[in-house]
């Protein structure tokens, strides 16, 4: 029986993408950094409709072009009613994650076969370094799926030169809407290298589908850049200057500074992550060990290492780095991959199914121990001090859902663990992929309470009864991003930041600091008279302070509320 054939193989199929899916992505709140911020994004095109210009706590924020906000919002509008905003934006990654699916998909059939389009989804969905990243409302959701649809473009041309370029000029569009150029750049590159990569790639049928491309791409990078170029010609040299070749120079700083050279403190950041796209880089390594020289006649072989190759060169020449800026490169990795979950020696399956047991069974029955002796109130003392200090808000709590959800998630596992198939070797990639999902479902559903107190910003609603009976301008000192977002869409509160505008001022302040530090816990100013404050995981501490006649409160009576 075939690694996923027959009923049985294809229901298992489809409940583990929808575990993959599912966990952490529905049923909770914004979380720092990135999505938090993008929640900001959204609320200002659900709230007045405007595309053009994205807005963050009422100034432009010209980072990325809108594509994720926009999709996200026109999911709030129609699906917020029924099961609130916060899940309802998230939608739009469930849609991104589902075509990116289908489009790996498309690319395993075309290139290894019928009834082998599974092999490279289901390496993609089995990368560690994309599983957190994978359910967040980022933008970067929306870039893998342009690679993929841009790489199924690719994948087609040679064959099916229309539909080749309809995708990849879609998928460069896609790229493009989510992050700018630097998506539709490494694409082009891509499709330009592959012509000297062998004579399948040099045909007129590919050419013509490049061509194609070109012009499906237009609607895409046309009409967003022009609409912003008449609305506001500074906005548009700031997003496409600052955000694009200045981030990529280094003339705009954001993350942490990578260069590629060698000792000192020099970096080597996207050389330093090939457990990124594990288990692809492994498997990659299994095809040329089997077929040597061979596997680079391959055209899919060929297709997935010029594309992780230029990708991960350009991205290593980049100043600026942060991980998930590697995301594409899973793309091209797992296309690459997928080839040598064919060639894994027969004697791997009954081996790797022992091994997939036991390196996740152990987490698995760990992490359900830890739930029972945490809901229960059993845990020892000291690990309860540890835990408290780790997750100061967080209390235990029963969700009926989530332990059922864990429960048969679990179950199914152990069920596949002890009837799959023994004799197909390509069930390793399975059981790893789905090892992986377990894991991280389990986190979602059984420690999701406790993962929310530390990542969520809720706690910031606390402070909208106050908010509400502002009246007047609200200056602020030291929020960032995500934070200026949150106030906004737990409070409706906007501020005017004292970075922008020095000389800025109003009745009401806002600041944000590090309680950890001395000018964290100190009140600065004799008019101020502070109103509230909010304490996140005993780190970020909020105060909101009105302007007052009377002299500063004493340093003493500064203790932040628990």
């Amino acid at each position: 029986m075939a690694a996923l054939s027959g009923t049985k193989g294809r229901i298992f199929f489809l409940l583990l993408v929808a575990a993959w899916l599912l966990p952490g992505t529905l049923g909770r709140t914004p979380w720092k950094a990135d999505e938090a911020y993008t929640y900001g994004l959204v609320q200002h095109i659900t709230d007045s409709g405007d595309w053009v210009v994205p807005e963050l706590g009422g100034e432009p924020f010209m980072q990325k072009p809108p594509l994720m906000f926009i999709t996200a919002a026109i999911c709030g509008k129609l699906f917020g009613g029924l099961m609130g905003l916060d899940t309802a934006y998230r939608l739009s990654v469930l849609i991104f994650q589902v075509l990116t699916l289908i489009a790996l998909g498309a690319v395993g059939r075309e290139l290894l076969g019928a009834g082998k389009g599974w092999y490279v989804p289901m390496l993609f969905m089995g990368c560690v370094g994309f599983m957190q990243l994978s359910h967040m409302l980022i933008c970067d959701v929306s870039l893998v799926t342009g690679f993929a649809v841009a790489f199924a473009g690719l994948a087609f041309a040679a064959r099916r030169a229309i539909l080749g370029g309809i995708l990849l000029g879609t998928g460069s569009g896609i790229a493009f809407m989510s992050k700018g150029v630097i998506g539709p750049g490494l694409i082009g590159l891509t499709a330009m290298a592959l012509p000297f990569c062998g004579p399948s790639w040099r045909t007129g049928r590919y050419f013509g589908s490049l061509a194609i491309g070109v012009v499906a791409s237009l609607p895409w990078v046309l009409i967003w850049p022009v609409a912003l170029y008449q609305r506001d010609h500074e906005l548009f040299k700031q997003w496409f200057l600052d955000n694009n070749l200045g981030r990529f120079l280094g003339a705009k700083r954001v993350g942490r500074p990578n260069t590629l050279g060698l000792g000192g403190e020099r970096e080597k950041f996207y050389l330093e992550v090939p457990w990124f796209a594990w288990p692809a880089f492994p498997l990659l390594c299994v095809l040329f060990w089997k077929e040597g020289r061979a596997a680079w006649k391959r055209p899919g072989v060929q297709l997935g290492l010029v594309g992780l190759v230029i990708i991960v060169a350009v991205l290593s020449v980049s100043r600026n780095s942060r991980t998930l800026y590697g995301l594409p490169m899973l793309v091209p990795a797992c296309l690459a991959g997928a080839y040598g979950v064919a060639h894994l020696p027969q004697r791997w399956s009954a081996w790797s199914r022992t091994a997939c047991a036991a390196l996740f069974g152990v987490p698995v029955v760990a992490a359900w121990a830890g739930w029972v002796l945490i809901t229960c109130g059993w845990l020892p003392g000291k690990l309860q001090e540890q835990l408290h200090k780790g997750v100061p808000e967080f209390q235990p709590e029963f969700q009926l859902w989530a332990f059922l959800s864990a429960l048969a998630a679990t179950a199914l596992w152990a069920w596949w663990m002890r009837r799959q198939p023994r004799e197909d070797n390509r069930t390793v990639a399975i059981n790893w992929c789905a090892g992986v999902t377990l894991c991280y479902l389990l986190v979602m559903t059984l420690f999701l309470p406790m993962a929310e107190s530390n990542m969520s910003y809720r706690h910031l609603a606390l402070l909208r009864p106050m908010a509400e009976g502002i009246n007047g301008r609200v200056i602020s000192t030291g929020l960032g991003e995500p934070q200026r977002a949150m106030f906004d869409y737990y409070c409706g509160l906007r501020t005017t930041r004292l970075e922008m505008d020095p000389k800025a001022d109003g009745d009401w302040l806002l600041t944000q600091t590090d309680i950890r530090t001395p000018e964290g816990r100190a009140l600065k100013g004799a008019p101020w008279v502070l109103k509230g404050e909010s304490v996140h995981s005993r780190k970020e501490l909020f105060r909101l302070y009105q302007r007052g006649p009377g002299p500063a409160m004493a340093a003493t009576n500064n203790k932040p509320a628990q």
